[in-house]
Formats: structure tokens, sequence, C-alpha cells
């Protein structure tokens, strides 16, 4: 098989599907960013991590290099010498057993550098020294004043003299150095250190590629899978010294003339500036370093975010587009936990978390990768019920192949907590959510594998106005696309995207390149790759060029739809709304397949739904399925549509046909699911609150051997002894009796306030885990008559155990480098936490569910 067949094949691996059944597939189950501190790997511990990570459900692992811990330099294995390209490759083979994607990052910490980055290759950076002289003097003989510490490190390029309005007898001169930043790589593995290279210079990234190359070949070690390259951060480098050259090429004119208009900030010559930086990142560094890793038989995996080009041409010259979300959206869901001054709000909302996924869609990419949960909680305060609304929010934007940020290799017997990142959720052994987390990871393969089945189906492509974008928020040269500053930077985008949103559609977005291989066949506007949509939305009076300018005529001349503004009754008139978003307010996202459609709903609002609606392709055949339990039912379908029925906080998968369910492919017990039963108003309830329980502690740390007898439900942090500071799953336990009549009626257990995951068992029988809001299971046919006995073994988090050892003073902080930190990236401790409730923090009830 040659290394090109290899790559289609792995760019072409999907969901396959029995009907409307789909299989899950190595790329659905959630990956992993995994923390290499030191590089400090041995074998022994590689295989205990990774059988960890393949027990929880883990797909993927993206091994990333970064500093090591205290004391343990002896251990610390140099990037890709010798012994660390032995280490990948038995990782390679372990996860070749074990069924788990390798990944890794293309160097070590983020930027891409390292030693072998000489200076001249380094990130470069204009530095201008603008001077008001005398009309005679000879420029030639000024000695400008060059900032003395950029001195050794620039090169004079030019020197430019231009009139002075309304002062004859002088001149202003602007000489231009170029400088280097000096950036190291951040958070670098030992022999990673060094400079970041110049993304803009073809010849710098391709020594770069050149030397992690020669790793490989020198070693006989297989390219990983995947590649990745984390967000752009070079937050200096605003020059190459190849830009007059290429601007004068692909803009037209001279820069060099005009040199003055650059550093004045005119408005187009800084837009042209800022798209011919754009234009130089995406040839030499994105299509050069996806390039190489097909010739090797790997993919890309890239964050385009935070750099100075055009997101969807970046994002869409890669294999997997990446996007991040960074910090918690407050939904309001009710019954989830808020943890006030633990937390910041999420910089990534519904319209940045789209850039990604639209190019994915605009070029027919089957997955879209995110960086998931990166600062959503301060340290060990983080949750699987916290996780679950963020992750729906992505998969709602398209997201379909997510990544814990992160999880970091930790010895087997190193003393809790073991090795940290200080950015990370930890999603790892050593974390107590561990023990419940493979039931999150079960909900998110289920999303994923019908998340990654069939095609996007998007109502509209919006014009990404980018250079409006380029031509605003001129204080400095350099313009990033951050997730932390696009409120800013596209604050009428925004605004178009969440109209769009609330007007019931839904979109991606599209550039100049990619719109002008569209083409309108059918009565659909087509992309290159085959996506079809609706219409072409222009969000306002922007900015573009001729050629495409004379495209979307042209389209509009064939038929299409070229709308104007957010314009509601142009939409409309497209295409048919989702009553779903309009009247319920819920995020979802739909797709097309062999059968119908498929949507992904979340309720995230703060109240509960029941409603009927109507779905926007008009199918009335069809079945619900619960990625919670992976459970089919039969959806209640009216003639004024299908009854929606969402607590706050829930989410399902809707599956939808014109064909009758006999015709779908799928298995005769799937099409003959029973329908979904609810409560109601008139629904009997049973309150076992007030029983007599008992509590007991299994796995937990510091052991607990007391076991307390309750007269009434209470959480344990106020129990004293070693219960207060315990980090592990508390074990309560109650009875109770049903009557005969009582017991052949169908019921859910509704645990109420739960800290912070719970499997419960009735009668030794397990119904079920509740991790995330609501915390409700269903009690199957496990009650019986007479006496009935509840086991709810509840796990908490490790907050109270880490303030306990803080106010001991045992020393725990042992990484090097940056040293947990807190949410604002301060020194923090934690041993003035309050105790965390831990256990059941509420009431537990028995309600009747009806047909």
């Amino acid at each position: 098989m040659t290394k090109k067949t290899v790559l289609l094949a792995l760019l072409a691996a999907a969901a396959t599907s029995i009907g409307a059944q789909p299989l899950p597939t190595r790329e659905a189950r959630p990956g992993l960013r995994w923390w290499w501190l030191g590089s400090a790997v041995d074998k022994q511990n590689l295989t205990w991590n990774l059988e960890q990570y393949a027990k929880a459900g883990a797909g993927a692992v993206e091994i990333t290099p970064i500093y090591g811990v205290q004391g343990n330099d002896k251990n610390d294995i140099p990037y890709l010498s010798p012994k660390w390209m032995d280490m990948l490759r038995y990782t390679e083979a372990e996860n070749n057993r074990l069924n788990i994607e390798t990944d890794m990052a293309t160097g070590t910490g983020w930027p891409f550098g390292g030693p072998w980055v000489p200076l001249r290759e380094a990130a470069c950076k204009a530095v201008f020294v603008d001077t008001i002289v005398n009309a005679r003097t000879d420029i030639k003989s000024i000695d400008f004043l060059v900032p003395q510490k950029e001195r050794p490190y620039s090169t004079f390029r030019l020197a430019k003299s231009f009139a002075v309005k309304g002062q004859p007898d002088k001149q202003r001169v602007i000489a231009l150095y170029e400088g280097r930043t000096r950036k190291m790589v951040e958070r670098a593995a030992p022999g990673g250190e060094g400079y970041v290279i110049d993304h803009f210079d073809s010849t710098a990234v391709a020594h770069y590629l050149a030397h992690i190359d020669s790793a490989f070949t020198a070693s006989k070690t297989p390219f990983p899978h995947t590649f990745f390259n984390d967000s752009y951060e070079e937050h200096k480098a605003d020059w190459t010294p190849t830009i007059f050259d290429e601007f004068k090429k692909r803009r037209g004119y001279s820069l060099e003339d005009c040199i003055d208009k650059l550093v004045d900030r005119d408005p187009q010559v800084v837009s042209d500036y800022r798209e011919t930086l754009g234009d130089l990142l995406l040839t030499n560094f994105t299509r050069q370093w996806t390039a190489w890793a097909h010739r090797h038989g790997a993919i890309t995996r890239n964050q385009a975010h935070g750099s100075p080009a055009n997101l969807i041409d970046c994002y869409g010259a890669v294999d997997i587009p990446e996007i991040e979300g960074f910090g918690i959206t407050d939904f309001g869901i009710k019954g989830l936990r808020k943890d006030p001054g633990m937390t910041r709000p999420n910089f990534s909302d519904l319209s940045m978390l789209k850039y990604a996924p639209s190019a994915a869609h605009v070029t027919g990419k089957k997955y879209t990768s995110s960086e998931t949960f990166t600062w959503l909680t301060e340290h060990f305060r983080t949750s699987l019920s916290q996780m679950k609304p963020d992750m729906d929010l992505m998969f709602c934007a398209g997201v379909n192949h997510m990544f814990f940020h992160g999880t970091a290799y930790s010895t087997k017997d190193d003393p809790w907590p073991g090795w940290r990142f200080y950015a990370s959720i930890d999603m790892s052994p050593t974390n107590s959510i561990w023990r419940d987390a493979p039931e999150l990871m079960k909900y998110i393969t289920r999303c994923q594998t019908y998340l990654q089945w069939g095609q996007p189906d998007n109502d509209f492509l919006v014009y990404l106005p980018v250079r409006d974008m380029w031509r605003d928020n001129r204080e400095k040269l350099l313009m990033q696309f951050d997730i932390h500053s696009m409120a800013k930077k596209a604050p009428d985008f925004i605004k178009a995207i969440l109209a769009i949103d609330k007007a019931g559609f839904d979109c991606d977005y599209i550039s100049d390149q990619y719109l002008m291989t569209t083409d309108f066949k059918d009565g659909s506007i087509v992309t290159a790759a085959g996506t079809k949509y609706k219409a072409i939305i222009i969000p306002g009076d922007n900015i573009m060029p001729e050629n495409v300018k004379l495209h979307l005529e042209d389209m509009k001349a064939k038929g299409a739809a070229i709308i104007k503004g957010i314009n509601n009754a142009a939409m409309k008139e497209a295409a048919t709304p989702e009553e779903m978003k309009t009247k319920l307010g819920l995020k979802i996202i739909r797709r097309s397949n062999s059968i119908g459609h498929h949507y992904f709903i979340a309720n995230l609002t703060d109240h509960d739904i029941k409603a009927t609606v109507k779905p926007a392709t008009g199918e009335r055949n069809a079945l619900w399925y619960n990625p919670m339990t992976d459970e089919f039912n039969r959806a209640d379908v009216y003639n004024n549509g299908i009854m929606i029925n969402l607590r706050s906080g829930e989410s399902r998968i809707l599956l939808s046909s014109g064909r009758p369910l006999n015709d779908w492919g799928i298995s005769d017990s799937i099409a003959r699911a029973p329908y979904r039963k609810y409560p109601d108003e008139d629904s009997r309830t049973r309150d076992i609150t007030e029983g007599k329980w008992s509590l007991s502690f299994t796995e937990e740390a510091p052991k607990v051997k007391q076991r307390y007898k309750l007269n009434r439900l209470q959480t344990w942090e106020n129990l004293g002894d070693s219960a207060a500071v315990t980090m592990g799953t508390g074990v309560y336990t109650t009875s109770f009796k049903l009557s005969a009549e009582d017991s052949r009626r169908n019921w859910q257990i509704d645990l109420g306030d739960v800290r912070e995951s719970a499997r419960v068992y009735i009668n030794d029988i397990y119904v079920g885990c509740a991790w995330a809001v609501p915390f409700v299971l269903d009690c199957k046919n496990a009650l019986r008559k007479g006496r009935n006995t509840i086991r709810i073994e509840v796990t908490n988090l490790p907050a109270n155990r880490i303030a306990d050892m803080e106010r001991r003073g045992i020393k725990w902080r042992k990484m090097k480098g940056i040293n947990m930190v807190d949410i604002n990236y301060k020194k923090t401790t934690y041993e003035n936490w309050t105790p965390v409730a831990s256990g059941l923090n509420g009431s537990v009830m028995l309600r009747e569910i009806k047909q």
C-alpha cells in the first residue's frame, strides 16, 4: 500500500453505518493531549498510562513534551534523541495493541522552534525609526536611534525620505531595521529549548521540518498518525525578510514606496500588508507543513486561531481543523453547580467555535477537533457535570473529534497528586473524577459517532469580511485573530452570526478563496468539495475583491440566493427556520444521512422544555437516541410536529426521515422501541431522603475508617475526621418498602444535587451513573414488591484533599517552569479554601414516569 493510499484511507475513515445505526470508530472516541513532562517517560509507566486511557475509553493521545519535574533531571530525555525516538516507537507499538491513535506536536511546548533554529531563521519583526531632519540632510549620514536592546539583533533594510506637509525645509525619514523577536519556545521540553521559527519564511520552515524528519529517518521510527500545531502565539512577529518582494508580487505596488503609510496606519496599506502576511503564513507554513506530513503518510491537525491570516483559509489547508474552548460558559442550567470566583468566562462563544467546523464543512473534511476544557475551573475543582454543557455547545457548533486539555503522563507510584500541567483539567487516573470519567467518554463517543456520520446540512454560507477586520483595529501592525479578542476585532460579524442562529438557521463561514470555487447546481450553492447550501449571506457593506463581486453576480444570475445583510424575510424565503431554535431556544446542529437527517439537540437553557415543533426538514418519521444511555425511543409525532421533552441540561439525538421506520435498515428491536416516558404533573413521587442511611467509603484517600449512621441525607465534608478532607467515593445505603401496585410502576430516581457523580445500584442491580444534570436515572426493572435496597456510590472532587495538604505544608508543587497557577495565571495557594460539598447534597426522590 502506497503512502498516498494510506493517507487517503486515513482521511476517508469515518463512522460506518447499518442503516440509521452508525457504528463507532476509533476516531469517535475522545482524544487526550498528553503532556510528557521532561519527556521523562519509561516503558513500564508508558504501558500503565496507556492501558488506563484505553480502559477509560480514549481513542487518541497527542504527545506534547514540555518542561520537567523538579529533582528528576536524570530521567529527562532530550527531544528527538535516540532514546526519545525509542520511547516514541514503543508508544506507537503499545497504541497499536490498544487501538489508540498516536498523535504528536511537531515540536515541544509551543510555537514551533528549538535549538536547531538559527537567529537568522527566527521570528522576525520590523523596527522603525521615524525622525524629522533638515531637508538638505543626506539620509545616509543619519545615525538612526535604534533602541539599544534591538541593535545587536537588527539589520538595516532601508531608509526613505518623505516631504513634511507645510514644512518645505524639513524631511521625514523612516528607517526600517529587520529585527528578531528572540521569542523562545514556551514551556519547552529538554532538547526543545530555542528560538521560535519565522512562520512566514519558507526556508526557515523547511529547515525546521527537515531536522525533525532526520530524527525519524535515522531511528527508523514510524511517523505518527497525526502531527499537531497549537494556536499561533507569536505576538511580536510582524515581518519577514521577503515581504517587500511578496507584497509587490501579490498586491501589485511597492510597500517600500509607501512605508510612511504603513507606519501611519493607512487603512488600505495596513490591510494589504496584513493580507500579505496571511498569504505567507498560509503558503510557507501551513501548506508546507501539511505537504511534509503527507509525504510521510501522516496528516495534520491545526489550531489556526491566533494567526494573522484568514482563519478559514488556514483551517481549510489542513486535514483536521481544531478550535479551542477557554473558560466556562454560564448557561444558567438548572441544578448545575456554580463555583463563584473559581471560574473564568469562556472566550469561545458559538461564533468563535464555528471557524474550524466551517472550514471543515466547506472543504469536505470529515473531522473538526477541539482543544476542550482549557481553564474550565480552578485546579482540583472541575466536575464531569461542568464539562458537559460546554462540550454540547461545541458539538452544536460542529466539533466531532474532541481532545481533552489535557492529561499529564505520571509514574504509577508517584505520590499524589502526581505530575501536573498548569492549565489542564487533569483528565487522568490521579484525579478522583477518573472513576466515572468512562461515562463521559462513552457519551462523547456516542455523540461523535453520529456527528461524524453523514454530511453537514447547514443553511447558509456567510462571507467572512476579513478585509473589514484588517482595516480596523490598526493600533498595532500585527493583527491576530485570537479567541481572547474577537469580540473587539469582529463585533459586527459576531452580532450577525448570533442573529442568524436566533432566527433559526445555521451557517458556515467562507473566505474569498473558497467562495470563488462555489457553483450553483440543481437549486443549491455547492462548494468544490460538494457541500450544499441554500444561500450566501454578505453580512454587511463588506469590502471584497472585484473577482469575488463578479463571481457573486454570476452566481446570482444562475439563480443563487445572495442575501445582503441579516434579512430575516430573505433568509426565510431561502430556507426553513428550525422551530427548535426560534420557539424553544435549543442549541442544535443538523446533518443529512442516507435515510434522511439527524439532529444533535442540547437544552442549554435554564428551564425544562416540553413542546411540539416541526423540524425544518418536514420529516415525520422519527426516533430519539439518548447518548447518555445508548437507548432508542420512538418519537411522539403529531400533526403539528414532534414532541420535544428535554430537561434543562439534557441532550438527545433525533433521527428523522420521510421513509417509514421499517425502511431505515435498522434492527426490529429499535424500530419497535417504546415511546419515551416522562414524569407529568400527576406522577406519583416517593421521597426517600428522610430514611435511615449509612455512609461508608471506598477507594478514598486518606482512608476513612468510620462507618456513619445518618438520620438524614447529608454531605460528608462536615462529618469531621478524615472524611472532611478525603478524596474518593462515599457509599450511601438505605432501604424502603414498596407495595405490589407501586412496584409495577415505572420509576425514575432523582438524586437531586450530586457532588459530583454517582453510580446507583437498586437491589444490587446497576441502573446507571448520574454524572451530569439532571442527576436522574431510570430504575428499569430493578424495584420489587417489599423491601428494596439502594446503594449510591458518590465520587467527590480532589479539592478538600489538596487544601488539607496545603494547610499541612506538604510539598507537592514539583513541576519546573510555571508551577500551578490560578485561572488568572497568578501564584496561588489552596489552604484557605472553604470545604467543598461532597456526596449527596439534597433530596433523593422516586418519580413515576408515564407513557
